[in-house]
């Protein structure tokens, strides 16, 4: 090692060509298909008609030419022992088209769903939802369910209770 001249390399030994062809190799595979260059697309003509009318069975509220992978379904539901609640009224503060509803009245169990646009930073700061129980009831519920998912839920007992949910988006754990 000593007598080598100052840009002399040693040579390449064929265990390393393997490992370094390996490396290329997977770098290759794995590079397109990040990228997102590599999609399977139909394999016919009419599989894209098969498709479109198979997603219009799937979800009636859905927006034309909209993915579901575009917006956050958001349900309120309100449960009770009785059959109507007052004082309901909800407030999705989306960044992009914010919803509220707000009712003296409604008819229980009672479900709504909102969709909310993706396509903003942080697009669901909060979702809110009260509602109070009828004066006879002994209890009442409601849940907040985000892509079919409970993120806040609450149960109140009692005379004159009131049914309240919340779900913030912040940073950091907890």
């Amino acid at each position: 090692m000593g007598n080598r001249s100052p840009g002399s390399r040693r040579p390449i030994k064929a265990s390393e060509k393997k490992v370094g062809g390996l490396i290329l190799a997977l770098f290759l595979l794995l590079v397109p298909t990040a990228c997102g260059a590599w999609q399977s697309g139909p394999q016919n003509e009419t599989e894209p008609i098969r498709q479109q009318e198979a997603d219009s069975h799937d979800n009636v509220s859905k927006q034309p030419g909209s993915n579901s992978d575009d917006f956050i379904t958001v349900e309120v539901i309100v449960e009770s022992d009785r059959d109507s609640a007052s004082g309901f009224k909800t407030e999705i503060n989306a960044r992009k088209n914010p919803q509220s509803a707000s009712y003296d009245t409604i008819e229980l169990p009672y479900r709504e769903t909102f969709e909310v646009s993706k396509d903003a930073f942080i697009p669901l700061p909060s979702v809110r939802l009260q509602a109070d129980a009828a004066d006879d009831a002994e209890w009442i519920s409601c849940t907040i369910l985000y892509d079919g998912e409970e993120v806040a839920t609450h149960l109140s007992r009692g005379d004159g209770t009131q049914a309240a949910c919340e779900k913030k988006f912040h940073l950091g754990p907890g």
